[in-house]
């Protein structure tokens, strides 16, 4: 089964890094060009669809749809840049990737999302061979970040959590039944959607009790270890958190143990941030690159995003 499944993957890869496989069967209106390659409205919708699911097209506010066509651009822009780069996906790596993440396997079973599974491979092969090959972080900057964070290496009751931030209500209310009712992955959702500095680790942070504003706080409080909270509106958008696990303060002689690992925390968390600023340094100078043209009249909907002045 597993060979099988890389087998049709593959096949797939292969196609998509040939730009025959839509061909030129798609009639659909040319809603954007990017460096002259038209996007056309098929294309979007199919990719608007897997990342709002149960959302009817129709209900998806003008602001959001704008988000996801931008989001799609970069998206493009980068592929872009990995075929350029002669990346591609091998079977072997579809199926480690299956291996780790178990949900891709029944998602695998539409075209679509087998699709979106390989450009998702291709786009962090992208970033880990490319764009990040060559960044090295000084042990000095590392050292500095660690010692003006001293704090956080001292045990205070707390908690780990997950969070998903995003700027619709809808959405939000979306992705909570997604969790909580459909079994989908809070890490992975907050993977896809969330807009908050922490999505890249599966919206995983730790905060000291007191540390985050009273509003999401008080949300926190009452839940147990694997509960998922209400939606809650803060002046930064609408969140849910998931309880991971909470902090109590160790014995001293435990939390000299712990010490060590702690500061090594610290250094991978500096380390990552960097990581992340290198990426967002790159993808703002490919989007200041690119040519976009968006065509207004054959989107359906009212465009208000990134690229309006591109």
């Amino acid at each position: 089964m597993k060979r099988a499944l890389s087998a049709i993957l593959l096949c797939l890869a292969v196609c998509l890094a040939s730009s025959s496989c839509r061909g030129n069967a798609d009639r659909s209106p040319v809603i954007a060009t990017v460096n002259e390659e038209e996007i056309r409205r098929s294309e979007f919708e199919e990719f608007l669809d897997l990342k709002m699911g149960e959302f009817n097209r129709t209900d998806i506010p003008d602001s959001i749809s704008s988000q996801m066509l931008d989001e799609y651009i970069r998206r493009r822009l980068v592929l872009e840049e990995a075929a350029k780069a002669g990346l591609t996906i091998t079977g072997a790596e579809i199926e480690q990737a299956a291996e780790d993440n178990p949900q891709m396997k029944p998602s695998a079973a539409l075209a679509a999302s087998r699709e979106e599974i390989i450009n998702d491979l291709l786009v962090e092969k992208y970033y880990r061979q490319v764009l990040l090959r060559d960044l090295r972080v000084p042990a000095e900057e590392v050292q500095r970040y660690v010692e003006a964070n001293q704090a956080q290496l001292i045990d205070r009751p707390g908690y780990y959590v997950r969070e998903i931030r995003v700027q619709s209500r809808e959405l939000i209310e979306r992705l909570r039944r997604e969790v909580v009712e459909g079994g989908k992955d809070f890490a992975a959702a907050s993977r896809e959607h969330s807009d908050a500095p922490n999505a890249e680790r599966g919206g995983l942070a730790r905060y000291d009790e007191g540390q985050l504003p009273a509003v999401l706080g008080k949300a926190i409080e009452p839940l147990r270890p694997g509960d998922v909270s209400q939606v809650i509106q803060s002046n930064y958008g609408f969140h849910l958190f998931k309880l991971e696990r909470r902090i109590q303060p160790r014995p001293p002689d435990d939390r000299r143990s712990q010490m060590a690992e702690r500061r090594s925390q610290l250094a991978r968390e500096f380390v990552a941030r960097k990581n992340q600023q290198a990426v967002d340094e790159a993808l703002e100078r490919l989007i200041l690159a690119a040519s976009v043209k968006i065509s207004d009249a054959d989107l359906g909907f009212t465009y208000s995003g990134r690229f309006r002045h591109n």
